[in-house]
């Protein structure tokens, strides 16, 4: 099928450029809807991690999205605290990053990523910390989002981790922009090829706004010819409201990507 229009939701920060490239090169046009706005939470909680990555001697440190390794970073820059966090990551954490957008935002903080799982998802994580329990190493940081719901950490305990978690942002829906017009505008004329859901958040909030702004443009939500779900908790998301959709094999922008040119190959 030729995908000519294409959206795909986010929150903060960007869609990698190889992956908007790769999109325009099929001459498709990609129009990247932000449905959420990243709230920090109070800075305290960061500067208890800095405070456990200074005490502890070994550790996992579990990221599970770009927005935990741009907070973190952030306040260690604001308190001056950066040569000491990555020194103390890198000579005595394992670092996870659950998929390449996350690790990405962490090499660029010169954080040596030590594990990312096959399948980018919380369940991913959790079948590669089963299987590196064996190291001696039991204790585990993440830092997350309020929204996050428990259950990595509760597999992870029975696992038998002990678990440290600390809500470092919140996520809210995102203000109507005029892109955000734009797409109403498309989505109304049934001008969307593909819809892609790159987190269980966005799809709420997508939701939300449409809901809020343009109601009776919901129903067209439905209509869109292929809509595509990055990961398992994504699509467990779009299953509660009912919409039709592809997941990613791969849990990543390459498996959606292999969805939409590669022989439809999921």
């Amino acid at each position: 099928m030729n995908y000519k229009i294409i959206a795909i939701t986010k929150s903060e920060g960007s869609i990698s450029q190889d992956f908007i490239d790769k999109i325009e090169n099929h001459k498709a046009r990609l129009i990247v809807v932000k449905t959420s706005k990243i709230v920090e939470s109070d800075s305290k909680f960061v500067v208890q991690i800095f405070n456990i990555i200074s005490s502890w001697s070994s550790g996992y440190i579990i990221f599970l999205s770009p927005n935990a390794v741009n907070i973190l970073f952030k306040i260690a820059y604001d308190l001056n605290r950066v040569n000491e966090i990555v020194h103390n990551i890198n000579s005595k954490f394992i670092v996870v990053a659950i998929g390449p957008s996350t690790r990405n935002a962490l090499l660029k903080n010169n954080i040596t990523v030590n594990n990312i799982p096959e399948n980018n998802s919380s369940m991913g994580i959790i079948n590669l910390l089963s299987k590196l329990k064996n190291n001696k190493v039991s204790k585990i940081i993440i830092p997350r989002s309020i929204l996050a719901d428990d259950y990595l950490k509760t597999k992870l305990l029975e696992l038998g981790f002990t678990v440290y978690d600390f809500y470092i942002y919140n996520v809210k829906p995102a203000e109507v922009d005029h892109i955000w017009l734009e797409f109403f505008e498309l989505l109304r004329k049934e001008k969307i090829d593909s819809l892609i859901f790159t987190s269980p958040s966005n799809v709420n909030f997508l939701i939300t706004i449409i809901r809020n702004h343009s109601s009776d443009l919901l129903p067209l939500v439905y209509k869109i010819k292929l809509i595509l779900s990055i990961g398992p908790l994504t699509s467990k998301e779009l299953l509660k409201h009912n919409i039709p959709f592809t997941e990613s094999k791969n849990h990543s922008l390459e498996g959606i990507y292999n969805i939409l040119y590669c022989n439809n190959k999921i």
